[in-house]
C-alpha cells in the first residue's frame, strides 16, 4: 500500500481548523451537551482537583461522561477565592470551543503530540522490561454539528500506541487509525440517547470503575439516560468483539472461525443514581455480558430492571451471560471528596458454592491541608475471580483489554499530595503500593480450591513517584510521570528483586474552531 492515501488524510486533519478558524458574537442560548471532552483529554487531570477546588459546588459529582458544553460553563462561572482555581478555569475555558452557543455552526477540534515514555505499557506501576524507549505519536480530529440539544460528531484518530500496547490487540488496521468520538447524541435534561463510538467511564477522572472504565478501547454501543439529576437511570448496550467457537479472542472471529464458528458477545450495563442530599450521592449498577452464536439486541438484557441478580439464568436463557452486581456512593462537602464502589461479580457467591468474586474501591481528598496542598488516598482489591467466567467469551474483556479493570488478583494503595501553586499547573508527589497474585482473568478460571486473593507468588510493588501535569498559556499541554518501582518476587518468582525508573512525558497541543453554515 502507498503512503499517499495517508499522506493526503493527514493533511486534511492538518489544514481541516484552519478551515473553521472563524468567530463571531454568540447569542444567548446555552449548550451544555454533546460532545464529550475525552476520557484521555489532558483536561481530564485537572477536572477532579477543580471540583475539590469548589469548582461548580451544586453539580452532581458521578454525572459522567461531562460534556464540553457543561465544562466551559462552569469554568465560564468560577468565581473563587483561590486564583489557583480561577486561573486554571480560564486555561481550560480559553481552550475550549467558544462558539457553541451560536445556531448553525459547524464545530472542529484538532488535537495532535506525541507520549515518549520507558515502556510501551500505559501503567507505569506495571514494569515492562524493554530495552528502548517507547515512541508513541498522536493525532485526533473530530468535527460537530449542533442543533440545540442534538449533536453529530464524526472522529478520527491516528495514534501508534494501537499498534504497540502490549495488554491489548491492535484495533487500527489501516494507516493506525479508527473512528472514534463519532457519534450522534442527545443531552436534554431528563432526556439522554446516544448511538456511536467513544470511551464511557462510569467513575471520577483518573479513579477506577468496574462496570465502565476507561481502560478499553471505545466501544461501539447506544446509551439512554432517563430522568431528572436528582434520580435517573443510565442504560448501556454495546457491541463486544466476538471469539472464535472454540474460545479463542482474535479480535477478527468472522475471518478466523471457518472451522469453528464464531460466538458473538454483547455487554448491557444499567445503574441508577440518587442523589439524596446536597453532599451524598448513592446508587446500584448492574452489568450482563452475554453470548451466543447468533447473540444481538435483547430486549431482555436492555430492561434496566430486569437486575441481573434475578434474570440471568431465568428462563427464556437464549445465551451464556456473566452477571454482575455493584453499588456505589460519592459524597462531596466544602473540603472533601470521597468515592466507594462495590463489584460482586459472580453471584453464586450468594449461595457459598464458589469464593468470593468481589471487587472494591475506596477514595477520599482533603484540600487545604496547608496553603495549596491537598492529600488524597485511595485503595482497590479486585480478587482473583472477579470479571472471569468458565467460558472464555464469558470474561470482561474488549480486544484484550478490561472493561473494568486490566488485571485481577491485586491489592492497590496509593496516598499522594498536590502541590497547587501556579494556575494551570498540578504537581502531584506520591507513593503506590502494589501486590498483585498471578491469576489473570484472561487466561482459566481459578478452581474453587484455589485462593481467592494473591494466589501463587505475589509480587509486590513499592513506587515513589512523582507526576506534574501543566496547561501552558499558549495552548500546550504536558505531562511528566516518574517513579521508581521497586520490586519484590519480581516476575513471581520467590526472592527475586528488581528495580526500575519508570517515566513518560506527554505533549499536545490544540486548535479549535467553527464556521457559519
Amino acid at each position: 500500500m502507498t503512503q499517499r492515501p495517508f499522506t493526503f488524510l493527514l493533511a486534511v486533519l492538518l489544514l481541516a481548523p484552519a478551515a473553521f478558524a472563524q468567530s463571531g458574537a454568540s447569542d444567548m442560548r446555552e449548550v451544555t451537551g454533546a460532545p464529550f471532552l475525552a476520557v484521555d483529554d489532558p483536561l481530564q487531570a485537572f477536572v477532579g482537583t477543580m471540583l475539590l477546588e469548589g469548582l461548580a459546588p451544586t453539580e452532581n459529582p458521578t454525572t459522567w461522561p461531562l460534556s464540553v458544553g457543561r465544562l466551559s460553563k462552569w469554568t465560564a462561572d468560577a468565581d473563587s477565592e483561590s486564583d489557583w482555581l480561577n486561573g486554571t478555569a480560564q486555561r481550560i475555558h480559553d481552550r475550549l470551543q467558544t462558539e457553541l452557543n451560536r445556531p448553525n455552526r459547524l464545530h472542529n477540534e484538532l488535537r495532535v503530540g506525541a507520549r515518549i515514555a520507558t515502556q510501551d505499557r500505559r501503567d507505569l506501576l506495571r514494569f515492562q522490561d524493554t530495552d528502548e524507549l517507547s515512541w508513541q505519536p498522536m493525532l485526533l480530529n473530530r468535527t460537530w454539528i449542533q442543533s440545540g440539544a442534538w449533536t453529530a460528531s464524526l472522529g478520527i484518530r491516528i495514534d501508534r500506541y494501537y499498534e504497540v500496547d502490549p495488554d491489548g490487540m491492535d484495533t487500527a488496521h489501516r494507516w493506525l487509525s479508527r473512528a472514534e468520538d463519532a457519534f450522534i447524541a442527545r443531552e436534554g435534561r431528563n432526556v439522554g440517547f446516544f448511538f456511536g463510538r467513544m470511551t464511557r467511564h462510569w467513575g471520577e477522572p483518573g479513579q477506577a470503575a468496574f462496570l465502565l472504565s476507561a481502560n478499553p478501547r471505545p466501544m461501539d454501543h447506544l446509551a439512554f439516560r432517563v430522568g431528572p439529576r436528582r434520580l435517573n437511570v443510565q442504560t448501556v448496550l454495546a457491541e463486544l468483539d466476538s471469539f472464535t467457537g472454540d474460545g479463542r479472542m482474535t479480535g477478527t472471529a468472522g475471518a478466523d472461525s471457518v472451522a469453528s464458528g464464531s460466538t458473538r458477545r454483547m455487554l448491557a450495563t444499567h445503574r441508577l443514581t440518587f442523589e439524596a442530599t446536597e453532599r451524598w450521592t448513592v446508587g446500584l449498577a448492574h452489568a450482563t455480558l452475554y453470548s451466543g452464536p447468533g447473540a444481538g439486541f435483547s430486549l431482555k438484557f436492555a430492561n434496566p430492571f430486569n437486575v441481573a441478580l434475578y434474570e440471568i439464568d431465568n428462563r427464556p436463557k437464549n445465551d451464556e451471560n456473566n452477571g454482575l452486581i455493584g453499588a456505589f456512593f460519592a459524597y462531596r462537602d466544602a473540603q472533601t471528596r470521597a468515592r466507594g464502589e462495590l463489584l460482586l461479580d459472580d453471584v453464586d457467591v450468594l449461595n457459598g458454592n464458589e469464593p468470593a468474586s468481589i471487587a472494591a474501591t475506596l477514595s477520599a481528598e482533603r484540600r487545604g491541608i496547608s496553603r495549596g496542598v491537598n492529600l488524597g488516598i485511595s485503595g482497590t482489591v479486585v480478587t482473583a475471580r472477579t470479571f472471569n467466567s468458565e467460558q472464555a467469551e464469558g470474561r470482561y474483556v474488549y480486544l484484550g483489554r478490561g472493561i473494568g479493570t486490566q488485571q485481577s488478583d491485586f491489592a492497590h494503595f496509593r496516598a499522594h499530595a498536590d502541590w497547587l501553586r501556579f494556575p494551570g499547573w498540578i504537581v502531584r508527589a506520591g507513593v503506590d503500593v502494589l501486590r498483585e497474585g498471578e491469576a489473570d482473568f484472561r487466561e482459566d478460571l481459578p478452581g474453587l480450591d484455589e485462593k481467592t486473593l494473591f494466589t501463587g507468588t505475589p509480587e509486590t510493588v513499592i513506587r515513589p513517584f512523582l507526576t506534574i501535569h501543566g496547561m501552558m498559556a499558549n495552548g500546550v499541554d504536558v505531562a511528566l510521570h516518574g517513579g521508581w518501582n521497586q520490586i519484590s518476587d519480581a516476575a513471581h518468582v520467590d526472592g527475586a528483586t528488581d528495580s526500575a525508573l519508570t517515566a513518560s512525558l506527554s505533549i499536545s497541543y490544540r486548535i479549535v474552531g467553527s464556521r457559519g453554515l
